[in-house]
């Protein structure tokens, strides 16, 4: 599997988004990403390891798959502070190569925070029409408007856990590498276990790898794999 870096260079530095292409012959595209960066110098086991471990496992995952689609398995730089919500941010470089060299994208799936599962859980009152959990005990995949049509092709649907397809325009939904897709008006969803709204170690030093649990966040690489070889039947 061919793997490229591509550059961002900013005011503090050179950083490098790692692209890993599955297929890359192929027409039609679809992105497993996630941010390898975390806040400050916190360990960040949540906070974005657990997706970046989504990420790899995918990638293996498929790697033997015929299909006939191709996948950009990418880790995404600087989706941290200071460069969150500016165009210094990884995902924003790749989402607008995506658009400006008019690839037949299919759309993106972002990790963000996927492994952190308690009874603790803090639910929106406009999300709590959908969710109907009061624990901390499922994985959400989120959608914009214009992506609706793109999570429902994916019909994301996680064995043993718990899984919510939610549509909003929430700013709670932009929290994530997801956002700079959406600017480019590509389509993308958010997978995430909700972050600060149900881990309390959410940017500090306590995000670390034994309060993940490693069972569901394999069932949440399930749930994508199941989804991205039964999207592969339709072409």
């Amino acid at each position: 599997m061919p793997v490229k870096l591509q550059l961002i260079q900013t005011e503090f530095g050179t950083y490098y988004n790692v692209i890993a292409t599955l297929n890359p012959d192929k027409n039609k595209k679809i992105t497993i990403s996630a941010h390898y960066d975390t806040y400050k110098d916190y360990p960040g086991a949540d906070d974005n390891a657990s997706g970046i471990a989504g990420v790899i496992e995918c990638a293996r995952r498929l790697k033997d798959e015929n299909l006939d689609i191709s996948v950009d398995f990418v880790a995404f730089c600087l989706e941290e502070p200071p460069f969150f919500d500016t165009d210094k941010m990884g995902s924003f470089f790749y989402a607008k190569s995506v658009k400006e060299y008019k690839i037949n994208f299919l759309g993106a799936i972002v990790f963000e925070m996927i492994g952190y599962y308690d009874e603790n859980q803090i639910i929106p009152d406009e999300f709590k029409g959908v969710i109907d959990s009061e624990k901390g005990d499922f994985i959400i995949n989120v959608a914009n408007e214009n992506s609706k049509n793109f999570l429902n092709r994916l019909n994301l649907r996680a064995k043993n856990l718990k899984s919510y397809n939610l549509v909003t325009n929430n700013q709670l939904a932009e929290m994530s590498d997801n956002k700079n897709f959406w600017k480019f008006g590509l389509n993308a969803i958010m997978t995430t276990d909700t972050a600060f709204l149900r881990n309390p170690n959410y940017h500090t030093p306590n995000d670390t790898t034994d309060t993940l649990n490693y069972e569901n966040m394999s069932r949440v690489v399930d749930m994508v794999v199941e989804s991205i070889k039964k999207l592969n039947k339709e072409f």
